[in-house]
This record gives C-alpha cells, structure tokens and sequence, in this order.
C-alpha cells in the first residue's frame, strides 16, 4: 500500500541525514568535475568552520602525503588545489597571521593551470589584505595579477578595484590602484561609471588617479558626468591643476555634463561648493581676483542689471571679504592667499579678522584660523604664527584631524614639542598615521632627530592603532641625514673603528618598553632643557646605519624577492669615506672581536611588522640621499633596480639625484671615459638602462641635473639646523592634506 502524504512528512528527520549528506557529496563532487580522491583528500580543510581550522586541516594533509615527483631541488609534496583555496579564503581571517598563511598559499598557485579560480583567490586575499591594512602585501598580489595580465579579464580588473575602493581610505592603498588602471588602459577594459565615480570619490584619491580615470575615459569616448565632473574640481583643485579643474568647472557652471543635469545642481549651495575647489588651485591671490570680478560681472549681466548695479569692481579691495562673496568661496580665497608669496603678512591677518567680524559661524572661523596658522608656518613667521594658535587651542575640543595636525604641527616648531606631544595624546581617536608624520617632521625641522627615532621605534605603543607609511619611512631616514650633523667626531671614530661598545648608552631599551614606559620616555625626551646635545646616534650605533638598516629590512621583509635581486651593474671603485676606513687594520681587528656582537645587533628588531608600507617615489629618494649620505653610493643602481620591480615610476628629480650620486663613484678620468665609450662606461651603462625603463620622456634633463647638484651641494655644505629646516620643507610637500 503507498503511502500518504501525511504519513512521509512524519518521517524523523535523524534517519534521513545520512541518505541526504551522501547525496550532497555525490550531487557536489558530480558538478564539480573534480576527480574524486582529491575532492575526497581536500574536503576536511575546505569545509572547516574556520579559516584557522581549515589551515591546520591543509597543513595537516600536505604534510601526511607522500612526495609526488623527484626533481634536483628535492622532492615536490602535495599542493593544494585551486579550488579547495578558494573555499578555505572564503572564511574570515581573524588576524594578520591567518591573513599572511593565506597570502603565502595564494603566492605558491600557479596561474596557468586554472586560471579563473586561482584568480578570484588572489581577489579574495585581496580583499582581506585591505580590510587588515597589509598594504604591502596587496601590493604583490597586484603586481603578480598585472605581470600576468594574460590570464585577467575585465570583469576581474572592476572587481579588483571595487575591492581596493572599499578599503579604509588611504594613500598606500591609492598607489595599489594605480597599475590596476594602467592595465586598464592599455587593455582598453570597461569599467563602467559607478567604478570611476567610486574612484573619484574615495577621500585619499591623489591626482595620479584622477588623471588615469580621465585618460581611461577619453580612451574609451566616455564622457563625464556631474559626480565624475564634480569630483575632478575637487581632485584637480587641491592638486594646483587649474587647466584641468576649469575644463570640468565650465561643464558644471553650464550644464553641460553627460545625462540629465538634476535640480539640486543648479543650487547656489551646490554651483558655490564648486567653485570653491576650483578657486583652491589658483597659485595667486590676482588670479582669484580677476575671476571673481568676471563672475559678479557676468552675473550682473544675467540679471539683466546696469552695469553700475555693482559699482567700480576696479575699486574693490585686493583681497575680498566674505560680504563680497559666500563665506565658504572666502575660505578658499583665504587658502590661496596665505600660499602667494606676493601678499605681505600683514594683509593676510588683517584679512582674516575682517572675515571673522563678518562670519558668525565658529567652525568656518576656525577653519580660517587653522588656514592661516598653516600659511604662517610656510612663511616661517613663527611669531606671527603664535597668537593664533594660541586662541586656536581655546577651541580644540572642535579640533578634526586636520585641524589638529596643524595645531600640533604649530606647537613642535615654537618650540612646545611636549605639548604638542600632549595634545595628539589627548584626542587619540583623530589620530593618525597624517598625524604623526606631521609631528615627525615639525621634529626634524627644529633638530630633534633623536625624538624621531624614540617616536619609530615606540609607534605602535604610543599611538595605538597608527602604523608607519612610506611617507613615515621617508621621514625617518631624513632624520637620520640631518643627525650626521650633530655627530661629535670621536663618537664616529670610535664606532667606526669597532669600539662603539665603550660608548655610554650603547644598547636601546625602547624595545623592551610597555605603551606607558614609552609614553613617559618619550615626555621626558621631548621636555629636555635648552643646551642638552641632540647626538647623532641611534640604538647606540650612528643613526645613518640604523635607519638603512631598517629600510633594507622593511623592503627585504615585504618583498623577499628584492634580496635576490642584482644591480644592473656594479662599481669597483668605493667612496672615499668607504675606502678610509677599508683600509685601517685596527678597523679590522676589532670588526673581527665583535662579529658576533654585531650580527646580533643587527636583529634588534622587536619582532613588528610594516606591512602598511608600500614605498613610492619621495621615500627612495630619501633613501638614495642617505646612502650617497653614509657613503655607499655604490648601491644607488640596486635601489633603482627595486624600484623597477616594484612598479615604482621615479620622478625627474629622483633619477638626477641617483645619477650624480652614482657619478661620483662610477666615473673615471675624461680619458678613460672617452676610451671606453658610453656603453663601456658604468655611468653610461646606467643611464642607458635608466632610458630603456622610463624611456627618454622619463629621463632628468639641464634643468633637474642642475637642481640635483645643487641640491646635494646644499646638503653637505650646511649645518645641521639650516638642514633640518630644508629637509622638513621637502617632506611638507608629499604631507600636506586639505583641511576641508
């Protein structure tokens, strides 16, 4: 007899688990197409709860299987399979540890035998990366993927760089994007327009990526529409691109973006934002105001009022208050003339009280405030400066973070660095990474590298939560070449002859601080009293050292291939300052008692990690000067080298400085350079290597050679406060964020 309906749906659950999951292997491993011992072996690690369980599970099966295949580098063990990777990925990892175990197993798949799945595993450890800023690590899964771009598809590219979008908003994650959209542009993929608005959007979008975004739009015959046109103003504003900001500003001011142009575009509020961004660009307070004076002109016209409705325009004051204009296109106005040269001080203040009296809100007064503390500081009119960040500071409970980098920028080059150092501690959720290398570099600039080296090697304690950029990297070995100033000739004497160990202090105990040991340290560093020497040493060893030390472990750590890698070419010849000490038998006696103190020395690293660091163009050419600095320009190739693998594109001024550096240990006599030939001479032969990476668009010309001369003239031939003051004036120029 069949049975009912009623009767099956009373059936107990429990005895149709077993007939149910075997039909879900079957039915899985029948869609899958896998062979069925290798679904079989890998599904305990692919089905694990966990991406901790699931690694053990994989480490547990490759280890218990037997070799597969004999080969001279020794015997291959199993490899786990694409897709049983990508299952395991699927799962959230709990910490940078996992998050690295699943990066290491991502680098171990080759791309060629399925390359659909293990693509989408190199997106998935992407996306994981990113969400736990390992921004170094990012940076290789990229590189990888755009190396072989043979096996990416444009779907593939659009969910890369949705992936990167999401990310915290950061200038490390901006520089991953960048070879994303170069391929993009030469493989001609579409993107679509909630990619570059998505692009364009992102708070840390730096003009290189404007620029890539408008060429991939122009390659394609895309045209903007208003969020792309409004976000380009923005973008291009804050960059100095007038040209370029004015072109999308017209299509806003007239409509004249692709789709249909809403209501909420033709508000003054929204045409008056804008304008303002636009306006930011301008290098000069006349350039600003000939425009105004043409807007109220053609306003009058639209109106259909006389011309004499708005009076003499030739008569209106040089600057213009904020009853000229709106209040918000005032501020920008101010920004621009605290930056021009040609308005004297005493304009801008004045200018900035007026524009108080007549602004009733406080937190646009305080924008002005912070606006002007800022300019004052470029001019370095400090004690202009002071009044003003004093009354600024009665407000700081309303600080933002760019607000309070400028305040605490201020307060270190008046020098109150302990109250600068007080202030970032009390608001530690509007710190960051900005923060702190703001703090850094008002340090350098005043000769307090020592601060600067305390401040690395505590970060994480001090600060938590703030990593090191490659922004921080830079700032560090620039403070390691201004305190070669401040070292006493017997100190490098003795360290460079091997006897650093009778030195007092000789061993750092930053290492071995908790947060609240380092915070006080540091207090008590920053609050020393006037005459104290500032020395050039750093963990007991001549800060120079240290740093390149660290640097080659950042980079050789974060990128392991970078250690195998050769110099395109080599030097016999050594510097000077390398070849005196070379030469000295007791610098070799004594190298050889203590071989075993240094190499231990030289791991006195407390184990931290700089997975936040993706190096770009001002950090090695900070790395450069320290090296010409410490006398081994005879690495200056090798650094270029890593830069080409890295996907770095130098500037100009980068490549002039590495090839005076690499002159000075490359070059012979004129005889000699003329037997040899351009091709037979090391310097020749780096500079045509150079031309066959940047190509002869890319190479420094008169202008850059000449500025690198005198720039490295400069260096060697100041003291130490005049080149604390340069060398913090470099940094300012990659640091500076927008306060709006």
């Amino acid at each position: 007899m069949s049975r009912s309906p009623s009767s099956s749906l009373t059936t107990p659950t429990h005895k149709l688990q077993k007939p149910s999951q075997a039909v879900s292997f079957d039915r899985t491993l029948q869609l899958s197409r896998l062979p069925r011992d290798e679904y079989k072996r890998w599904h305990p690690a692919a089905s694990a709860p966990t991406l901790a369980a699931a690694l053990d599970r994989a480490q547990e099966i490759i280890a218990a299987a037997p070799p597969q295949t004999s080969s001279p580098d020794g015997p291959s063990h199993a490899v786990l399979p694409a897709w049983a990777l990508l299952a395991i990925l699927c799962k959230q990892p709990a910490n940078q540890v996992q998050a690295f175990v699943a990066y290491s197993l991502v680098l171990a798949q080759r791309l060629g035998p399925s390359p659909l799945i293990t693509v989408l595993t190199h997106i998935l450890a992407a996306h994981w990366l990113a969400s736990l800023r390992m921004y170094a690590l990012l940076h290789t899964i990229i590189i990888r993927l755009v190396r072989n771009r043979k096996h990416l598809r444009q779907f593939q590219v659009s969910i890369l760089l949705r992936v990167l979008i999401e990310a915290e908003p950061n200038e490390e994650v901006q520089r991953v994007i960048v070879p994303l959209l170069r391929l993009a542009i030469r493989e001609k993929m579409v993107l679509g327009a909630n990619v570059y608005r998505a692009l364009l959007e992102n708070p840390a979008a730096p003009l290189t990526v404007a620029q890539l975004v408008e060429t991939h739009m122009s390659c394609l015959k895309y045209n903007p529409n208003l969020a792309h046109s409004r976000a380009f103003v923005r973008i291009y504003g804050e960059s100095g691109e007038t040209l370029r900001a004015a072109k999308h500003w017209r299509r806003i001011r007239h409509g004249e973006v692709f789709g249909e142009v809403p209501e909420y575009a033709k508000s003054a509020e929204y045409q008056t934002g804008a304008l303002g961004d636009y306006i930011q660009g301008f290098d000069s307070i006349e350039k600003v105001n000939r425009y105004i004076r043409y807007l109220l002109k053609n306003a009058a016209r639209v109106q259909n009022a006389p011309p004499d409705a708005l009076g003499d325009l030739s008569t209106k004051p040089a600057l213009p208050t904020p009853d000229d204009i709106p209040p918000d296109v005032w501020l920008r106005v101010l920004s621009v003339a605290v930056t021009d040269p040609g308005v004297p001080t005493p304009n801008i203040l004045t200018l900035l009280e007026q524009g108080r009296s007549i602004i009733r809100n406080p937190a646009k007064s305080l924008f002005a405030t912070t606006t002007v503390i800022k300019g004052l500081l470029r001019r370095g009119a400090l004690k202009e400066a002071a009044p003003l960040v004093t009354a600024a500071l009665q407000q700081k409970r309303f600080f933002d973070t760019a607000q309070l980098t400028i305040a605490v920028e201020a307060l270190t080059l008046l020098g109150r660095p302990a109250a600068a150092f007080r202030l970032l501690r009390s608001y530690p959720a509007k710190v960051d990474t900005r923060a702190v290398n703001a703090f850094m570099i008002a340090l350098v600039r005043t000769g307090r590298p020592d601060a600067v080296f305390f401040l690395w090697d505590t970060l994480p304690r001090v600060f938590g939560g703030v990593q090191p950029s490659s922004a921080t990297l830079a700032i560090l070995l620039k403070a390691a070449r201004v305190a070669r100033k401040c070292e006493g000739a017997l100190q490098v004497a003795l360290q460079d002859f091997g006897l650093r160990r009778i030195l007092p202090g000789g061993k750092s105990e930053t290492g071995r601080m908790d947060a609240e040991e380092a915070v006080r340290g540091l207090e008590r560093l920053l609050e020393r009293r006037e005459g104290r020497a500032v020395t050039g040493f750093w963990r007991g060893e001549r800060a120079g050292a240290v740093a390149l030390r660290v640097a080659w472990r950042i980079f050789t750590s974060n990128w392991p291939a970078l250690a195998e890698l050769k110099a395109p070419m080599g030097t016999a010849r050594r510097s000077a300052e390398e070849h005196e000490i070379a030469l000295s038998p007791i610098a070799d006696l004594y190298r050889s008692l203590h071989e075993d103190d240094g190499a231990q020395d030289e791991d006195e690293e407390d184990g931290r990690t700089y997975y936040g660091i993706v190096p770009h163009d001002p950090a090695f050419r900070a790395l450069l000067d320290l090296l010409a600095e410490e006398g081994r320009a005879r690495q200056v190739p090798l650094v270029l080298a890593w830069m080409r693998y890295l996907g770095v594109r130098p500037s100009k001024d980068t490549l002039a400085a590495a090839l005076v550096y690499w002159g000075e240990v490359a070059l012979e006599g004129p005889l000699i350079e003329r037997w040899r030939g351009e091709r037979g001479s090391g310097y020749g032969r780096l500079v045509a290597w150079v031309e066959e990476w940047v190509g002869r668009r890319g190479m420094p010309g008169r202008e850059e050679s000449q500025r690198a001369l005198r720039r490295v003239r400069w260096g060697r031939e100041v003291g130490m406060g005049e080149m604390a003051e340069g060398e913090g004036d470099v940094d300012v120029e990659f640091e500076d964020e927008e306060e709006g």
